[in-house]
């Protein structure tokens, strides 16, 4: 039993440290402008490279049906610019492309 509480005590503190390095060692007001940026952008990319792939071999069998309410998705996001109305519709056109 105290193996596993000490593997669980190391997978903590590796995961931590790497947290803690940059919150002590950075501070905001000494990272460019250009480097504030770039960063600001992660956050998007992050999102699409995990959403995108499991949107689109989200319904096994038919990837046609993933595809056009991502496609769908991106066109109500930037019409409506609301994400309730794009999360709502994209469910009721992914529900009906299912029972064609």
């Amino acid at each position: 039993m105290s193996s596993i509480l000490l593997l669980i005590l190391l997978m903590a503190a590796v995961t931590y440290i790497p947290r803690l390095i940059p919150l002590v060692y950075i501070r905001a007001d000494n990272i460019p402008q250009k480097v504030k940026t770039f960063l600001s952008y992660i956050p998007y990319a992050v999102l699409g490279a995990l959403i995108i792939p499991g949107g689109i071999f989200g319904i096994p069998n038919k990837p046609w049906i993933s595809i056009i309410v991502l496609a769908a998705a991106a066109l109500i996001s930037w019409i409506k610019n609301s994400i309730i109305i794009t999360l709502v519709l994209c469910i009721v056109l992914a529900w009906g492309l299912q029972i064609l």
